[in-house]
């Protein structure tokens, strides 16, 4: 039995330090990192694994007597420390917005599913390409609030799709929005002007489109997720800008939005390219030099670009309200990009909020019912009611 109690305490405080070291510690590699992500949404389960090796550890010293277990204790108490470091900064984020936490949502699985009445209804918004949109129609019993959500998916501006957090739009849907999940031109790369361009022709397409979903064109709110944030802050901030066209239509159509959510977006590219991200997870002045198409001092040209598809540069007094998300862990997209943008938009004194949430990772959201996420989404239905329900 003390055999057995020896191996489970090393057991248990190996395996939950050697995973929960990378809450705090860089990645080494996209799988490492993707790990991580997992680990920190769901570090209670690891405090759990620790604890039990703990509890072996302690058991095998009272019971039997034969030797203080020090070095297992150690190892299982950093262990089981490091797993509470998610918990303990969002309850202290959450009691800075006033938002309470629940451990029966966090321990509920990796989903909070809202049932809707009907699948979304795919819809072509651009022929050329035949690029589409996914439609989350608020369902049987909720009443729809006459507001709209686009959704821009993430994934380096290179891959993703629509459909790539369906829940949150089956949440958005159940709290009255009706949600556009768009998909945008990804090949051939450099591929900044048909992005931005798509996502501007979503927007037209969905406000001439707005009396067949019974929403006001005028209460259109732009959500993306990284390269997807990048995208609805840059189209949200050059509506109507003819240097950034929108891919489709006639141009008669007002491509303004009433709000902007980013969850962890690259914002200003001149500054993401000369401070790049964790090299081992992703080469980011590569990714961003392919978007844009070149590297950055390789001619003014090539700078003026960069400056013009950063949104931290088109910000003016005309700015549309904005919720910026970002995670103090994040290793593809620096925190400091947050703060980059908050102070250009305070400075033009554009209406906006924040959310930092220090333990979270890139893709944080994944887990519907982490700590991040539900700090995050009262905060959201809040920003949203806000600028459209007023």
């Amino acid at each position: 039995m003390s055999r057995f109690l020896t191996i489970t305490s090393w057991i248990c405080a190996l395996l939950s330090l050697g995973s929960v070291i990378w809450i705090v510690v860089p990645a080494l590699s996209p799988s490492i990192w993707l790990y991580a992500v997992a680990v920190s949404e769901w570090s209670l389960w690891f405090a759990l694994l620790a604890l039990v090796g703990i509890v072996c550890a302690l058991g095998k010293y009272f019971r039997f007597k034969n030797g203080f277990p020090y070095l297992s204790l150690i190892v299982g108490s950093i262990a089981f420390l490091l797993a509470l470091y998610p918990f303990l900064t969002s309850l202290s984020a959450a009691r800075e917005k006033n938002v309470e936490l629940s451990f029966k949502q966090y321990f509920s699985g990796l989903t909070n599913s809202y049932a809707l009445s009907r699948a979304p209804q795919t819809f072509v918004f651009k022929p050329e390409g035949e690029i589409k949109l996914d439609v989350y129609a608020p369902p049987e019993g909720v009443l729809p609030n006459g507001a709209s959500v686009i959704v821009v998916h993430g994934g380096a501006w290179i891959g993703g799709g629509r459909g790539d957090f369906p829940q949150w739009n089956e949440w958005l849907a159940a709290n009255g929005y009706t949600v556009f999940d768009v998909d945008y031109t990804l090949a051939p790369q450099p591929n900044y002007l048909p992005a931005i361009g798509d996502v501007k022709c979503a927007v037209r397409w969905v406000k001439e489109n707005s009396a067949k979903f019974n929403i006001a064109p005028e209460k259109l709110v732009l959500l993306g997720r990284s390269a997807g944030a990048h995208l609805a802050l840059i189209a949200a901030y050059s509506a109507n800008d003819v240097r950034l066209p929108a891919s489709c239509g006639s141009g008669q159509t007002d491509e303004s939005v009433r709000a902007v959510v980013a969850f962890y977006a690259p914002v200003d590219l001149v500054w993401d390219y000369e401070n790049p991200s964790n090299p081992f997870v992703i080469d980011s002045a590569k990714t961003i030099g392919n978007f844009i198409g070149g590297n950055l001092h390789e001619s003014d040209e090539i700078d003026q670009k960069f400056t013009l598809a950063s949104p931290s540069s088109n910000v003016n007094a005309n700015t549309p309200p904005t919720f910026l998300i970002h995670g103090g862990q994040d290793q593809l997209v620096k925190k400091e990009n947050l703060d980059i943008l908050a102070q250009k938009l305070a400075a033009q004194k554009v209406p906006h909020e924040t959310l930092y949430i220090p333990y979270a990772q890139h893709g944080f959201d994944y887990n519907f019912n982490g700590w991040g996420s539900q700090i995050a989404k009262p905060l959201i239905l809040d920003f949203l009611a806000e600028n459209t329900q007023k």
